[in-house]
């Protein structure tokens, strides 16, 4: 079997073998492994099997299981770091997957004491359960806990260019009901990208304006990824940028709300071909968060931008022009983004 057959949701022995290579940690890990972000855990894989992945997938991507079907298939040549390192996360993707299938099981008694109206399934459930955290039961915290629903944010630097703390993190649930209001959709901004490339008065790229006004006050995290020059393969320097993402979109607070990964360029080469690239890399950090790290496919939408909402109007050429912004459009059934149906997060 390969490892990269990880189903949402439906997570068999092989699919945990196939997550514990996205998921690398070295042996220092396991006695707090319940605790362990994917941004630490994909910061190790890209330090521990970096050069393996140069060496043997040097055009596979991060998403959809690639990742691991490669590294499968050449096991044998892999370092012993790389290859020692599956082995220790494979016992804690196993509890993980397991805890978040008994979530609602273990929780029932909790959910009915203390959330109330809060129904088995609803998005809101964990955020009831995180606030009310000193009065649930011990089964029920070490659940949520096994589950990773508390794993701590990582803080620091996960780039050269952009800076990343909890406070970035939780400045995602600020203003999402302006974003619905706006009806900001991933079709709305792609639409708006065409027309600036055809509009004359945009031509020139130093201080261009903003494609969008109100976009850079919306509800955001942004961040610096590194792909290959000219494509969308993620470099290894950047996983630990990505597991971020999925770690913040696994918090409590941010269950049930939709996001746009939004992919900006500089403005070397063609604006063409500009915003072909960041819809491909767009696309490639969508299914970096979908699999392996088994965010619902409905919370998440990718548009391009290319270059004509520069971070630096200034200098159009300047590397803080290239990143990726993971933007909070709203809950689920609140923007035509999103699916006109309640999120089941615990199922």
């Amino acid at each position: 079997m390969g490892l990269g057959s990880f189903v949402m949701n439906k997570v068999t022995n092989s699919a945990a073998i196939a997550l514990c290579v996205a998921l690398i940690m070295t042996s220092t890990y396991p006695a707090r492994a319940q605790t362990i972000g994917y941004s630490e855990a994909l910061g190790e894989l890209g330090r521990s099997c970096g050069k393996d992945l140069d060496k043997f997938c040097r055009n596979v991507n991060l998403g959809g299981g690639r990742i691991a079907d490669c590294l499968e298939q050449h096991l044998a040549g892999l370092s012993p770091s790389c290859k020692g390192a599956t082995r220790v996360v494979r016992d804690l993707l196993i509890k993980r997957r397991d805890a978040r299938a008994a979530v609602p099981r273990v929780c029932e008694r909790d959910r009915l004491q203390l959330c109330g109206s809060v129904q088995e399934g609803d998005a809101n459930l964990l955020e009831c359960f995180e606030r009310a955290k000193q009065n649930i039961s011990a089964q029920c915290r070490q659940a949520v806990l096994d589950a990773g629903y508390e794993t701590p944010l990582a803080t620091g630097p996960v780039s050269n260019q952009i800076h990343l703390s909890s406070n970035d993190i939780v400045s995602s649930l600020q203003g999402v009901e302006d974003a619905a209001a706006m009806g900001i959709t991933a079709t709305k901004l792609r639409q708006l990208a065409i027309q600036s490339m055809h509009d004359p008065a945009r031509a020139n790229p130093v201080n261009r304006p903003p494609l969008m006004a109100q976009l850079s006050n919306l509800a955001q995290m942004t961040v610096a990824i590194q792909f290959d020059f000219n494509s969308a393969r993620i470099r290894a320097s950047s996983f630990q940028a990505v597991g971020l993402m999925a770690d913040a979109l696994y918090s409590p607070y941010l269950q049930g709300y939709c996001f746009l990964v939004v992919g900006n360029t500089d403005a070397v080469g063609t604006r063409e071909y500009n915003f072909k690239l960041s819809q491909q890399r767009a696309d490639a950090i969508r299914d970096a968060l979908i699999n392996p790290f088994a965010i619902k496919p409905e919370r998440i939408e990718a548009v391009g931008l290319g270059e004509e909402n520069l971070l630096n109007p200034v200098n159009p050429k300047a590397a803080e022009n290239r990143r990726v912004q993971l933007i909070n459009i709203g809950k689920l059934g609140a923007n035509a983004t999103c699916p006109n149906r309640p999120e089941q997060i615990l199922r």
